[in-house]
């Protein structure tokens, strides 16, 4: 019963976000004008990038962990930020518009204004506490977790009456309180924006100090939370234009598919699937970057000097640059990976190492116990097993004639 009971909860939760979403667009399809392309992708981009990623992922973890928090936390994450969804075009069109706002509009502009704290604290900072098993790392964090929860009470409390001029859309608060209760509203919502950033610093204090901690399988599951976090923040960089530049049409699909990668290393790292893999993928990755970096950059600076050379003959050039650079890939692929390895998959290396000094010797081993010892040392190097034995078939008794 309780297996169906979380069974029946996350799929909820996660249909709750996927509704929402889907509201969303149905109300944008009916009252945004003109409607283009362009908005439509924009607001699927926006609802994907967040919503519907950690409410996804929070349905994983929920059916496959449910006595692990982490995966309710992010469904939690995902249905609080997609809460005013369907009614963000229809104000959005008003405001547009200048029309004046109903109740329920204004309600749901105050709202939006003041919600991005729910997912941040449920997203972010409670899931970074538990990270990965669940559990706090000590009593003595509770303090932190305490305080991220009170940060999104006072915050909506506090922002909710608080005077002003909203963020998310041009008016000023209908809500507002005037004289001192205004200003006690503004010093509630600053003292749980306080609150706030300073538990979700003292979460990511609490990720490092963990990560130093941890040995074994606990280590690899850190790492592969490391691992997303350092892919959101190179996708934070590249969507910088001030910084790099690099992609200055698609800078926010850049960050957007940055911001995957972390619930996807949480993910992995709850779930325990192939965790040992994270080697592999890294210096797999930096092998084909280096590799794509050394060929591309040659390409385009001899085509242009090719194609000038063959006076009329593009094709041919082009087709020559490109065969030259499908010849240097593998040799090349082959010295980078070895490079890599030696730096990212320090185990890897050394197990091939291993087993080639191994081979070596092999064609000059004549004693057969010392070849067995020798054999039994090399797997327990390379492949570390719990137990290892070595059968040897007895050799032919020859038959009288």
């Amino acid at each position: 019963m309780e297996r169906q009971r979380s069974t029946v909860l996350a799929w909820g939760m996660w249909l709750a976000t996927f509704g929402l979403l889907a509201a969303g667009l149905v109300v944008a399809v009916a009252v945004v004008r003109p409607l283009t392309l362009r908005v439509l992708a924009a607001g699927a981009v926006d609802a994907v990038t967040f919503s519907l990623t950690f409410s996804t992922v929070g349905l994983v973890l929920g059916l496959k962990r449910p006595a692990n928090p982490i995966g309710w936390l992010y469904a939690a994450a995902g249905l609080a930020s997609s809460v005013t969804t369907p009614m963000a075009p229809w104000v959005d069109q008003l405001v547009a518009e200048h029309r004046p706002l109903p109740l329920a509009a204004q309600l749901n502009a105050v709202i939006g204004d003041f919600n991005w704290v729910t997912p941040i604290a449920l997203g972010i900072t409670l899931p970074a506490l538990l990270l990965p098993d669940g559990h706090l790392r000590s009593r003595r964090w509770r303090p932190v977790a305490a305080a991220s929860v009170t940060g999104i009470i006072l915050i909506l409390a506090g922002g909710m009456v608080a005077p002003g001029r909203l963020q998310s859309v041009p008016v000023d608060n209908p809500f507002g309180l005037h004289g001192v209760a205004g200003g006690v509203a503004w010093g509630i919502a600053y003292t749980g924006v306080a609150l706030h950033w300073a538990s979700l610093v003292a979460a990511l204090v609490c990720v490092v100090l963990r990560f130093r901690a941890s040995t074994g399988t606990e280590r690899q599951q850190m790492r592969w939370v490391g691992a997303g976090a350092a892919a959101a923040v190179v996708g934070l960089l590249l969507s910088l234009p001030g910084v790099f530049g690099l992609l200055p049409n698609a800078t926010s699909y850049v960050l957007f598919v940055g911001l995957w990668c972390p619930p996807a290393g949480v993910a992995v790292a709850v779930l325990r699937y192939r965790l040992w893999d994270l080697d592999r993928l890294v210096s797999r990755t930096f092998t084909y970057a280096t590799v794509t970096a050394l060929l591309v950059i040659p390409y385009l600076l001899i085509l242009p000097a090719a194609t000038r050379l063959a006076q009329g003959s593009g094709s041919l050039a082009v087709a020559a640059a490109t065969l030259a650079a499908v010849a240097l890939f593998q040799p090349l692929r082959r010295r980078i990976q070895l490079v890599v390895d030696r730096r990212f998959n320090r185990r890897r290396y050394d197990a091939a190492r291993t087993v080639q000094q191994f081979a070596a010797r092999l064609r000059d081993q004549v004693d057969l116990d010392a070849l067995g010892a020798d054999l039994l040392a090399v797997v327990d190097q390379t492949m570390q097993p719990t137990q290892g034995w070595l059968w040897l078939r007895p050799p032919a008794v020859p038959r009288p004639r």
